[in-house]
Protein backbone atom coordinates (compact mmCIF):
# COMPACT_ATOMS: atom_id res chain seq x y z
CA UNK A 1 0.00 0.00 0.00
CA UNK A 2 1.39 3.38 -1.05
CA UNK A 3 1.29 6.07 1.62
CA UNK A 4 1.06 9.58 0.22
CA UNK A 5 2.15 12.71 2.05
CA UNK A 6 1.63 16.33 1.01
CA UNK A 7 5.27 16.43 -0.04
CA UNK A 8 5.14 13.29 -2.20
CA UNK A 9 1.84 14.28 -3.80
CA UNK A 10 3.09 17.74 -4.74
CA UNK A 11 6.12 16.18 -6.40
CA UNK A 12 3.97 13.62 -8.22
CA UNK A 13 1.57 16.30 -9.47
CA UNK A 14 4.34 18.67 -10.54
CA UNK A 15 6.15 15.87 -12.42
CA UNK A 16 2.98 15.04 -14.37
CA UNK A 17 2.42 18.69 -15.23
CA UNK A 18 6.03 19.21 -16.29
CA UNK A 19 5.60 16.45 -18.88
CA UNK A 20 2.43 18.17 -20.15
CA UNK A 21 4.39 21.42 -20.71
CA UNK A 22 2.27 23.38 -18.21
CA UNK A 23 3.74 26.86 -17.68
CA UNK A 24 3.74 26.74 -13.86
CA UNK A 25 3.71 23.07 -12.82
CA UNK A 26 4.79 23.56 -9.20
CA UNK A 27 2.39 26.42 -8.53
CA UNK A 28 -0.46 24.58 -10.25
CA UNK A 29 0.17 21.42 -8.23
CA UNK A 30 0.14 23.45 -4.99
CA UNK A 31 -3.10 25.26 -5.83
CA UNK A 32 -4.85 22.04 -6.83
CA UNK A 33 -3.74 20.10 -3.76
CA UNK A 34 -4.79 22.95 -1.48
CA UNK A 35 -8.15 22.95 -3.26
CA UNK A 36 -8.52 19.17 -2.90
CA UNK A 37 -7.72 19.42 0.81
CA UNK A 38 -9.80 22.56 1.36
CA UNK A 39 -6.87 24.38 2.92
CA UNK A 40 -4.43 27.22 2.19
CA UNK A 41 -1.18 26.79 0.27
CA UNK A 42 0.64 27.85 3.45
CA UNK A 43 -0.72 24.78 5.25
CA UNK A 44 0.92 22.56 2.63
CA UNK A 45 4.32 23.80 3.73
CA UNK A 46 3.55 23.70 7.45
CA UNK A 47 2.18 20.16 7.27
CA UNK A 48 4.63 18.90 4.64
CA UNK A 49 4.78 15.33 6.00
CA UNK A 50 1.05 14.89 6.71
CA UNK A 51 -0.40 11.69 5.25
CA UNK A 52 -3.29 12.11 2.80
CA UNK A 53 -6.39 9.92 2.63
CA UNK A 54 -6.84 7.84 -0.53
CA UNK A 55 -10.06 9.65 -1.45
CA UNK A 56 -8.24 13.00 -1.46
CA UNK A 57 -5.37 11.50 -3.45
CA UNK A 58 -7.79 10.33 -6.15
CA UNK A 59 -9.53 13.70 -6.23
CA UNK A 60 -6.23 15.55 -6.50
CA UNK A 61 -4.90 13.32 -9.28
CA UNK A 62 -8.16 13.85 -11.20
CA UNK A 63 -7.52 17.59 -10.99
CA UNK A 64 -3.94 17.09 -12.17
CA UNK A 65 -5.17 15.09 -15.18
CA UNK A 66 -7.59 17.89 -16.09
CA UNK A 67 -4.79 20.46 -15.85
CA UNK A 68 -2.40 18.26 -17.85
CA UNK A 69 -5.06 18.08 -20.58
CA UNK A 70 -5.03 21.89 -20.75
CA UNK A 71 -7.96 22.91 -18.56
CA UNK A 72 -7.14 26.17 -16.73
CA UNK A 73 -6.58 25.86 -12.99
CA UNK A 74 -9.26 28.52 -12.42
CA UNK A 75 -11.89 26.43 -14.19
CA UNK A 76 -10.97 23.44 -12.01
CA UNK A 77 -11.14 25.35 -8.71
CA UNK A 78 -13.91 27.71 -9.85
CA UNK A 79 -12.10 30.74 -8.42
CA UNK A 80 -9.76 33.55 -9.43
CA UNK A 81 -8.35 36.33 -7.27
CA UNK A 82 -8.60 39.84 -8.75
CA UNK A 83 -7.93 43.18 -7.04
CA UNK A 84 -7.70 41.31 -3.74
CA UNK A 85 -11.23 39.95 -4.17
CA UNK A 86 -12.49 36.41 -4.80
CA UNK A 87 -14.26 35.83 -8.12
CA UNK A 88 -16.22 32.78 -9.21
CA UNK A 89 -15.29 31.65 -12.72
CA UNK A 90 -16.05 28.69 -14.95
CA UNK A 91 -16.37 27.64 -18.55
CA UNK A 92 -18.36 30.24 -20.43
CA UNK A 93 -16.77 33.27 -18.77
CA UNK A 94 -13.34 34.83 -19.32
CA UNK A 95 -10.84 34.38 -16.50
CA UNK A 96 -9.87 37.80 -15.06
CA UNK A 97 -6.23 38.68 -15.74
CA UNK A 98 -3.88 40.64 -13.47
CA UNK A 99 -3.24 43.02 -16.40
CA UNK A 100 -6.83 44.24 -16.15
CA UNK A 101 -6.12 45.54 -12.64
CA UNK A 102 -4.25 48.41 -14.30
CA UNK A 103 -7.49 49.62 -15.87
CA UNK A 104 -9.35 49.36 -12.55
CA UNK A 105 -6.59 51.21 -10.71
CA UNK A 106 -6.61 53.97 -13.33
CA UNK A 107 -10.37 54.49 -12.90
CA UNK A 108 -9.90 54.63 -9.11
CA UNK A 109 -7.15 57.21 -9.56
CA UNK A 110 -9.19 59.36 -11.97
CA UNK A 111 -12.21 59.36 -9.64
CA UNK A 112 -10.21 59.94 -6.47
CA UNK A 113 -11.39 63.53 -6.04
CA UNK A 114 -14.85 63.15 -7.59
CA UNK A 115 -17.91 64.34 -5.70
CA UNK A 116 -21.34 62.78 -5.52
CA UNK A 117 -22.15 59.24 -6.62
CA UNK A 118 -20.46 58.48 -9.95
CA UNK A 119 -22.44 56.47 -12.47
CA UNK A 120 -20.15 53.98 -14.16
CA UNK A 121 -20.91 51.59 -17.02
CA UNK A 122 -18.77 48.48 -17.52
CA UNK A 123 -19.32 47.13 -21.03
CA UNK A 124 -18.38 43.50 -21.74
CA UNK A 125 -18.29 42.94 -18.00
CA UNK A 126 -17.89 39.13 -18.15
CA UNK A 127 -17.34 37.87 -14.60
CA UNK A 128 -17.76 41.43 -13.37
CA UNK A 129 -14.06 41.79 -12.55
CA UNK A 130 -13.97 45.51 -13.39
CA UNK A 131 -17.49 46.46 -12.32
CA UNK A 132 -17.54 44.53 -9.05
CA UNK A 133 -14.07 45.80 -8.11
CA UNK A 134 -15.01 49.42 -8.79
CA UNK A 135 -18.21 49.02 -6.82
CA UNK A 136 -16.26 47.49 -3.92
CA UNK A 137 -13.51 50.11 -3.80
CA UNK A 138 -15.60 53.22 -4.55
CA UNK A 139 -17.87 53.46 -1.52
CA UNK A 140 -20.31 55.88 -3.15
CA UNK A 141 -20.85 54.64 -6.72
CA UNK A 142 -23.35 52.91 -8.94
CA UNK A 143 -22.27 50.45 -11.62
CA UNK A 144 -24.13 49.27 -14.73
CA UNK A 145 -22.56 45.94 -15.75
CA UNK A 146 -23.41 44.93 -19.33
CA UNK A 147 -22.73 41.77 -21.29
CA UNK A 148 -24.34 39.91 -24.19
CA UNK A 149 -23.63 36.54 -22.54
CA UNK A 150 -26.25 35.37 -20.04
CA UNK A 151 -23.81 32.78 -18.71
CA UNK A 152 -21.24 35.50 -17.97
CA UNK A 153 -23.87 37.62 -16.23
CA UNK A 154 -24.77 34.75 -13.90
CA UNK A 155 -21.15 34.78 -12.75
CA UNK A 156 -21.20 38.57 -12.53
CA UNK A 157 -24.28 38.52 -10.29
CA UNK A 158 -22.81 35.81 -8.06
CA UNK A 159 -19.57 37.77 -7.77
CA UNK A 160 -21.47 40.92 -6.86
CA UNK A 161 -23.30 38.96 -4.15
CA UNK A 162 -20.09 37.30 -2.96
CA UNK A 163 -18.40 40.69 -2.56
CA UNK A 164 -21.47 42.39 -1.05
CA UNK A 165 -22.00 45.00 -3.78
CA UNK A 166 -25.12 43.80 -5.60
CA UNK A 167 -27.15 46.67 -4.15
CA UNK A 168 -24.76 49.12 -5.84
CA UNK A 169 -25.00 47.50 -9.28
CA UNK A 170 -27.48 46.89 -12.07
CA UNK A 171 -26.68 43.91 -14.29
CA UNK A 172 -27.90 44.26 -17.86
CA UNK A 173 -28.04 41.71 -20.67
CA UNK A 174 -27.57 43.05 -24.18
CA UNK A 175 -25.27 44.07 -27.00
CA UNK A 176 -22.72 46.66 -25.90
CA UNK A 177 -24.36 50.04 -25.14
CA UNK A 178 -27.92 49.18 -26.18
CA UNK A 179 -29.14 48.35 -22.63
CA UNK A 180 -27.72 51.65 -21.38
CA UNK A 181 -29.92 53.59 -23.79
CA UNK A 182 -32.92 51.53 -22.69
CA UNK A 183 -32.09 52.59 -19.11
CA UNK A 184 -32.22 56.24 -20.20
CA UNK A 185 -28.54 56.88 -19.48
CA UNK A 186 -27.77 59.19 -22.41
CA UNK A 187 -25.64 62.02 -21.04
CA UNK A 188 -25.69 60.49 -17.54
CA UNK A 189 -22.46 58.49 -17.21
CA UNK A 190 -19.41 59.75 -15.38
CA UNK A 191 -17.31 56.83 -16.63
CA UNK A 192 -17.63 54.35 -19.47
CA UNK A 193 -15.09 51.54 -19.05
CA UNK A 194 -14.64 48.44 -21.19
CA UNK A 195 -12.35 45.49 -21.60
CA UNK A 196 -13.84 44.35 -24.91
CA UNK A 197 -12.78 41.38 -27.05
CA UNK A 198 -9.59 42.56 -28.78
CA UNK A 199 -7.75 39.49 -30.04
CA UNK A 200 -7.17 39.59 -33.81
CA UNK A 201 -7.76 36.69 -36.18
CA UNK A 202 -4.04 35.98 -36.41
CA UNK A 203 -3.56 36.15 -32.63
CA UNK A 204 -6.52 33.80 -32.02
CA UNK A 205 -4.67 31.07 -33.91
CA UNK A 206 -1.59 31.64 -31.73
CA UNK A 207 -3.29 31.53 -28.32
CA UNK A 208 -2.18 28.73 -25.96
CA UNK A 209 -4.50 25.74 -25.90
CA UNK A 210 -5.68 26.47 -22.35
CA UNK A 211 -7.17 29.72 -23.68
CA UNK A 212 -8.12 28.75 -27.24
CA UNK A 213 -9.93 25.54 -26.35
CA UNK A 214 -11.49 26.51 -23.02
CA UNK A 215 -12.20 30.24 -22.73
CA UNK A 216 -15.16 31.75 -24.64
CA UNK A 217 -14.24 33.08 -28.07
CA UNK A 218 -17.14 35.51 -27.68
CA UNK A 219 -15.08 37.30 -25.03
CA UNK A 220 -11.80 37.12 -26.96
CA UNK A 221 -12.23 37.67 -30.70
CA UNK A 222 -12.25 41.31 -31.71
CA UNK A 223 -12.44 40.95 -35.48
CA UNK A 224 -9.86 40.74 -38.24
CA UNK A 225 -7.41 43.16 -36.57
CA UNK A 226 -8.97 43.16 -33.09
CA UNK A 227 -10.50 46.65 -33.18
CA UNK A 228 -14.16 45.99 -34.06
CA UNK A 229 -15.59 46.55 -30.59
CA UNK A 230 -13.69 49.78 -29.96
CA UNK A 231 -15.18 51.22 -33.13
CA UNK A 232 -18.71 50.27 -32.06
CA UNK A 233 -18.34 51.62 -28.52
CA UNK A 234 -16.86 54.89 -29.78
CA UNK A 235 -20.06 55.61 -31.71
CA UNK A 236 -22.13 55.54 -28.52
CA UNK A 237 -19.71 56.81 -25.88
CA UNK A 238 -20.09 60.54 -26.71
CA UNK A 239 -23.89 60.22 -26.33
CA UNK A 240 -23.76 58.34 -23.03
CA UNK A 241 -21.08 60.31 -21.19
CA UNK A 242 -21.55 63.55 -19.33
CA UNK A 243 -19.44 66.47 -20.49
CA UNK A 244 -15.91 65.85 -19.19
CA UNK A 245 -16.89 62.21 -18.54
CA UNK A 246 -14.19 59.56 -18.75
CA UNK A 247 -13.86 56.90 -21.44
CA UNK A 248 -11.36 54.16 -20.65
CA UNK A 249 -10.50 50.99 -22.56
CA UNK A 250 -8.30 48.05 -21.78
CA UNK A 251 -6.29 47.36 -24.94
CA UNK A 252 -3.90 44.84 -26.46
CA UNK A 253 -0.16 45.30 -25.98
CA UNK A 254 0.29 46.72 -29.50
CA UNK A 255 -2.98 48.61 -30.00
CA UNK A 256 -2.39 51.90 -28.19
CA UNK A 257 -1.59 54.17 -31.11
CA UNK A 258 -4.27 52.67 -33.37
CA UNK A 259 -6.99 53.17 -30.75
CA UNK A 260 -5.73 56.65 -29.91
CA UNK A 261 -6.13 57.57 -33.59
CA UNK A 262 -9.65 56.09 -33.59
CA UNK A 263 -10.58 58.25 -30.61
CA UNK A 264 -9.02 61.36 -32.17
CA UNK A 265 -10.98 60.74 -35.36
CA UNK A 266 -14.30 61.12 -33.50
CA UNK A 267 -13.38 64.70 -32.60
CA UNK A 268 -15.29 64.26 -29.33
CA UNK A 269 -12.54 63.61 -26.80
CA UNK A 270 -9.60 65.40 -25.26
CA UNK A 271 -6.49 64.55 -23.19
CA UNK A 272 -6.13 61.09 -24.77
CA UNK A 273 -3.46 59.10 -22.95
CA UNK A 274 -2.04 55.59 -23.18
CA UNK A 275 -1.24 53.82 -19.91
CA UNK A 276 1.48 51.18 -19.99
CA UNK A 277 1.93 48.15 -17.76
CA UNK A 278 5.02 47.29 -15.70
CA UNK A 279 6.57 45.63 -18.76
CA UNK A 280 6.23 48.88 -20.70
CA UNK A 281 3.47 47.54 -22.96
CA UNK A 282 0.24 49.35 -23.88
CA UNK A 283 -2.49 48.35 -21.42
CA UNK A 284 -5.24 50.97 -21.41
CA UNK A 285 -6.29 54.21 -23.10
CA UNK A 286 -8.30 56.92 -21.34
CA UNK A 287 -9.68 60.30 -22.32
CA UNK A 288 -12.39 62.86 -21.52
CA UNK A 289 -15.50 63.94 -23.41
CA UNK A 290 -15.04 67.53 -24.52
CA UNK A 291 -16.94 70.24 -22.63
Amino acid sequence: MVIHTIKSLLKKGADILKKSAADTPILDSEILLAYALGCSREKLIIDWEEQIADSIVRRYLDFIKMRAAGKPVQYITGHQEFMGLDFFVGEGVLIPRPDTEITVLKVLELLKSSKGIPKIADLCTGSGAIGVSLSYYIEDSFIYAVDISKVALEYCENNAINNNVLDKMKILNGDLAKPLFVEGLAGELDVLVSNPPYISKREMAELPGSVRYYEPHLALFGGEIGLDFYEKILKDAPILLKKDGILIFEIGYNQGEAIKRMIEKTGCFTDIKIEKDLAGLDRCVFCYLKE
